[in-house]
This record gives structure tokens, C-alpha cells and sequence, in this order.
């Protein structure tokens, strides 16, 4: 009983994980976005507009790779004992943390590129 229960938990910690980056992936793309496609109506890029970058490329793949990795987790989670569950779900929460500071360098490099220009 206890057993499951911890499995439970795991498992709802990592889904609302999960939905938790997709929210941040979305509202930060959005807002990137629109920051984007105003600065377009300046005078200094007039007639030149820009409706999607770094973020909705290449960091919707790098998303999709952490969303991958958590529901791998979750499938994993739930057909294993739960001393393996602990044990999956704190890799888990590893290699979240590993591919987070991933895109933050490469989003500061895509930043600092464009800058250049």
C-alpha cells in the first residue's frame, strides 16, 4: 500500500513537472514572440518583422527532448518496484536539470548572436 502510494506520488510530481516547463515553455515563447514582432514596428527594423526565433525552432526540439525524457520516466515508474521508482525519478530530475542549464546556454548564445547583428 505504501509502496504504491510513493509510486503515486513520483508519478504526480513528475507530470506537474512536466506541465509546469510546457506552461513556462509557452508563456516565454509568446512573449518572446510578441517582443519580436513589435520591435519590428520600430524605426530602426521598419518593414523587416520577425514572428518566431530561437525558441520556437530549435528550443521546441530541445522541449520535446525534456518532455520525452519525463514521460519515459513516467512509463518506466509505472511498471517497476519502488525502490527502481526513487531511483528512476531522481535521474529523471538529474537529466531535467542537466538539459534546463543546456538551453539556458544555448538561449544566451542565441541572444548574444543576434545581438551581434
Amino acid at each position: 500500500m505504501v509502496a504504491s502510494q510513493n509510486k503515486h506520488v513520483l508519478i504526480e510530481s513528475l507530470s506537474a513537472m512536466k506541465e509546469s516547463l510546457e506552461s513556462a515553455y509557452d508563456f516565454r515563447t509568446r512573449v518572446e514572440e510578441d517582443a519580436l514582432f513589435i520591435e519590428g514596428f520600430g524605426a530602426k527594423n521598419r518593414g523587416y518583422l520577425v514572428f518566431s526565433g530561437y525558441r520556437r525552432n530549435e528550443g521546441r526540439r530541445r522541449f520535446n527532448e525534456v518532455s520525452d525524457l519525463i514521460k519515459r520516466a513516467l512509463d518506466d515508474i509505472e511498471s517497476c518496484d519502488s525502490k527502481k521508482a526513487s531511483s528512476i525519478y531522481l535521474d529523471t530530475l538529474k537529466g531535467v536539470l542537466l538539459h534546463t542549464r543546456w538551453v539556458q546556454v544555448l538561449e544566451m548564445y542565441a541572444n548574444t548572436s543576434k545581438k551581434k547583428k
